[in-house]
């Protein structure tokens, strides 16, 4: 019997888990995994064991299955009584007594596997309850086929695992799942309303609380209608909802219901209702309620302790929620004393009881309970030594941040979506602001340079990390052994993905979308990522070079980044928290901090005035006043991020790593020195372009620390260069920004530019009706430049579907629009890609990932270096820009030396309206600034031979002809 892709991914994992686990330790530590999202957000899926069934329609033929039927009954008996620990007494005397291959009647074996994993979610044991869920999914697949109803449970509490570790993505990926298993099963429908539910509990993690809050009152009318008895925890969801939209009232009223409909049907005492005092109690702080607020966090205390024992993630999380009561009365050493109690709580073999002790790493195996308990006592720990100025808890504040930050690490490697780690960093993208800033003030107290470094460390760690992990991943595979027809596999079934997710977002933008359609496409998708887990998994554990190479999370360190910066580079890092922009200075014998406080919205004021001023192009009217606010606002910045810096930087190349919106700012548009405001004259302000050339990395560690894959060599075919054409383009392409009188207009500067570069480089163009979709597939990997003149459209509510728009053609396979998920899935070859396209360089802005662009589609494919515009750049000045920048290129220039000499020969000749910087500052260099003309290392050796051979003959002539002289 063939078994299913799908299945041999649940397979795999339950065998990796067994592997690796050591039983009596991890076990324990599986129930760590985070309930800590459900219960700050005083939000709790309610799980039902399935119904057990004292008779099957299967006869009970071996002494294998009566056993297990005796047991599973007993134990099904506990667990709807609410007795988990005499539950898990008897299904493990199942586990440990029967023989599951000898077991014949499949019906009960998934059963077991099922109620087994509702338990173990009971008693937070995670890790656990996937194994058992994994083994049901087989069960299911094997004997029931690959879309029967008896899935819908296992997928529904799959997805409340992963909702309880944060990955919502793919938590939801497992209720849309189960959704679908249930439109192929009406019997089964019997888990809708919890499907629904579960689906309002990931809109209210993703803090779309309207939504949450439908999805919830539709899960409750269900419930309704079909006479469940028990609505305590739909209650209490919708009560925590209330909550966030600030309803209070409601709020009050849902959570107070759950609590009296949880004792009216399962007692006083019973386990449910250490959550709802614990969601109370929550509710009743936010309200400034302490008192209130405490009264029922020790009711939930008493619970947990009594249902569950102190070693417990529901215990520890009462401990962590009266410690911050304490915290929020600013009585920081008791608080401490109550999440250093919370940290013992919350984890199996770590029984530090000194404020000094922390869990190792280890101990803490990813846990996002213990972390955010870890976040709370590093943070109190500061807010202490603000009361004592005593430095020891400062440094044991640093100590604590650090392990945050290696925590988040670790769990970002267990989040295989790349949507799923973006989240991640959003969430605690806040952990390194502070610790940057504990950091910083050890350094200033102190005067020891490893504070200095570790607050770089930790800015680099902050930055571009879902990039750096998908850069890492295809270095791994470079270097890590994985053999090129796997690689090919991987690519083929990357690409069935990203097929399947662009048929899911067409569909969506219909007027009257198929929802059926829709529904398989999403299942094919789920099936078709557990196929690609699967194969990841094998490279992991069949290729340890693979696996050491795409973890490698460690940040650049400073003498590392000393020695790869040339003597005329100076890189300038800047870092961002609540109230103080940090920047780091390096050059080759240069390593400089600066802390500068700010006032409230002082640099997002600055950065939206001057972001203002650059990107309008109505120039009739009001010019004085947009000149007198562009001076303003780019002096102002000038000052903030490039004064105290001046003279490290003089006569320096400059290279940005930007924070925050900073990377929406062209840095070369800062002005030194202010100007008269009175006399309107853009083209002799004092721009910092003029004094140095500017590019930009996402981060150093990115830029400077991945493998070397080789020395670059110029292609034989050097560029391949496109220009469409935009006649009769039909509207219906349009999305957002990219239109003009809602349509793409002609771009009769982009053929000029297309013609002028190809004269100075060789190559191929690609103009007009030429300029196709297909023709740039067939031909890109071939290239060692490529030059892109066109429009783009942005979609900021999904960044991967920004694209590129070339000539619309008549085409079966393409049809003119190069989505960013599909540059993602390219392997591009070319050591330069310009985008000399409208608005390449902006998008989405997201904490800690930096701006969601078009032109970030490139680095993943592949290219080290990118020049892009920043917003809609005019036709024809942009075409007299890149003309001259790759003139400056053909004469051995450095990629931003010959787009800085370009700025400058286009301000010499531009007039006072053309000087305006909207029309030349758009376009930023990012990533390798090399010059295209480097020798490779075969040309090196080989001149190098020449050279040797050359002075040899030389040395042997002239030896040869002073030897016949003395003859002579």
């Amino acid at each position: 019997m063939n078994i299913p892709i799908g299945s041999i991914v649940h397979i795999y994992s339950l065998l990796k888990f067994l592997f690796i686990v050591k039983k009596k330790r991890e076990i324990f530590r599986f129930l760590l995994i985070t309930s800590c999202f459900l219960m700050l957000n005083a939000s709790i899926f309610h799980v039902k064991a399935s119904n057990p069934s004292h008779s099957f329609h299967t006869d009970l033929t071996t002494s294998a299955d009566s056993s297990l039927l005796i047991l599973f009954n007993k134990g099904v008996k506990e667990l709807r009584l609410r007795n988990n620990k005499g539950a898990e007494l008897y299904f493990q005397q199942a586990e440990g007594s029967v023989n599951e291959s000898e077991i014949k009647n499949y019906n009960l074996l998934y059963r077991y596997k099922v109620n087994y994993g509702v338990l173990l979610i009971r008693l937070a044991k995670f890790k656990d309850a996937l194994i058992k869920f994994n083994s049901a999914e087989l069960i299911c697949k094997k004997n029931f086929g690959e879309s029967t109803g008896k899935l819908a449970p296992v997928y529904v509490n799959m997805g409340n695992i992963y909702f309880y570790s944060k990955d919502n993505l793919k938590a939801q990926k497992f209720y849309e799942a189960a959704l679908f298993i249930i439109k192929e099963n009406p019997s089964a429908s019997r888990w809708r309303a919890q499907i629904i539910n579960n689906l309002g509990l990931v809109a209210k993690a993703n803090m779309d609380f309207n939504n949450a809050l439908k999805y919830l009152l539709e899960g409750l009318d269900i419930k309704l209608e079909r006479g469940v008895l028990d609505l305590s925890a739909t209650y209490n969801n919708i009560g925590n909802c209330y909550k966030d939209l600030g309803y209070y009232t409601e709020a009050d009223q849902y959570l107070k219901l759950s609590i009296e409909e949880s004792i009216k049907i399962n007692g006083e005492g019973n386990s449910d209702l250490g959550n709802f005092y614990l969601n109370y109690a929550v509710f009743q702080s936010r309200q400034g309620n302490n008192k209130l607020s405490k009264e029922y966090l020790y009711k939930s205390y008493d619970t947990y302790l009594d249902k569950f024992g102190i070693k417990h993630p529901g215990t520890a999380h009462c401990l962590k929620n009266i410690g911050g009561i304490y915290f929020k009365e600013e009585d920081y050493l008791r608080a401490l004393q109550f999440y250093q109690k919370a940290l013992m709580s919350s984890t199996y073999d770590f029984n530090g009881q000194e404020l000094d002790e922390n869990p190792s790493i280890e101990q803490v195996d990813g846990q996002l309970t213990t972390f955010d308990i870890i976040d709370d006592k590093a943070s109190a720990l500061y807010k202490l030594y603000g009361r004592t100025n005593q430095v020891k808890y400062l440094k044991l504040s640093l100590d604590t941040y650090e392990l945050c930050v290696d925590i988040i690490d670790q769990i970002r490697i267990a989040f295989q979506d790349e949507e799923s780690k973006l989240a991640l960093n959003k969430s605690e993208n806040g952990t390194y602001s502070k610790a940057i800033e504990v950091a910083a003030k050890l350094f200033e107290l102190t005067g020891n340079p490893i504070y200095r470094e570790k607050a770089f460390s930790y800015s680099e760690r902050s930055k571009a990390s879902s990039l750096r992990n998908y850069l890492n991943d295809m270095d791994a595979k470079t270097f890590g052994g994985i053999p090129e027809d796997l690689q090919i596999l991987e690519h083929k079934l990357k690409q069935d993905i990203a097929d399947y997710r662009d048929k899911i977002y067409r569909e969506r933008k219909e007027i009257r979308p198929r929802q059926d359609s829709i529904s398989k496409w999403r299942h094919t998708l789920f099936e078709k990522n557990a196929e690609y887990e699967l194969m990841v998994k094998r490279f992991e554990t069949d290729h340890p070079d693979y696996y050491a190479l795409k973890y490698d999370n460690a940040s650049i360190k400073v003498d590392e980044l000393q020695k790869e910066l040339k003597e005329d580079e100076v890189l300038v890092e800047y870092a961002l928290s609540d109230s103080t922009l940090y920047s780091f200075v390096i050059g080759h014998k240069l390593f400089e901090m600066n802390k500068m406080a700010l006032r409230k919205g002082e640099l997002e004021r600055s950065i939206t005035d001057i972001r203002t001023s650059l990107k309008t192009n109505d120039f009739s009217g009001n010019s004085m006043k947009y000149y007198q606010d562009y001076i303003s606002a780019a002096h102002k910045l000038y000052q903030l991020m490039i004064a105290p810096y001046e003279e490290v930087i003089q006569n320096k190349r400059l290279i940005i790593i930007p924070e925050g919106k900073l990377a929406y700012v062209p840095f070369g548009v800062l002005i030194k020195e202010k100007g008269d405001p009175e006399t309107l004259n853009y083209r002799n302000l004092d721009y910092l372009i003029r004094h140095n050339p500017i590019s930009y990395q996402n981060s150093a560690t990115i830029a400077y620390k991945r493998p070397e894959s080789g020395f670059s060599t110029s292609s034989a075919r050097k560029l391949l260069a496109f220009a469409p054409s935009y006649d009769n383009v039909s509207d219906s392409i349009l999305i957002t920004r990219q239109v003009h009188h809602n349509k793409l207009y002609p771009l009769p500067g982009a053929k000029i530019e297309v013609e002028k570069i190809s004269k100075v480089f060789d190559g191929k163009t690609f103009i007009d009706e030429f300029a196709s979709e297909s023709n740039f597939k067939k031909n890109a990997e071939n290239y060692d430049i490529l030059h892109l003149a066109m429009h783009t459209i942005l979609d900021d509510d999904n960044p991967m579907y920004s694209k590129l728009v070339f000539t619309q053609t008549e085409d079966s396979l393409n049809d003119g629009l190069l989505n960013t998920y599909e540059i993602y899935n390219m392997n591009l070859k070319a050591r330069m890609v310009v985008l000399s396209a409208c608005n390449s360089g902006d998008g989405k802005f997201l904490k800690g990932e930096g701006v969601m662009s078009l032109a970030r589609g490139f680095f993943y494919s592949g290219c080290p270096s990118l020049i892009m515009t920043l917003w809609t750049v005019e036709d024809l000045s942009g075409s007299i820009l890149m003309s001259s920048f790759y003139k400056f290129l053909s004469q051995n220039f450095p990629k931003d030396v010959a787009l800085q000499q370009a700025k400058l020969e286009y301000l010499n000749s531009a007039d006072a309206l053309k000087s305006h910087p909207y029309f030349w500052s758009g376009y930023v260099a990012i990533g390798d600034t090399e010059s295209l003309f480097r020798f490779s290392m075969i040309h090196k050796v080989l001149m190098i031979l020449g050279i040797v051979i050359v002075a040899g003959g030389i040395y042997f002539i002239g030896k040869y002809f002073l030897s016949n002289k003395v003859k002579e």
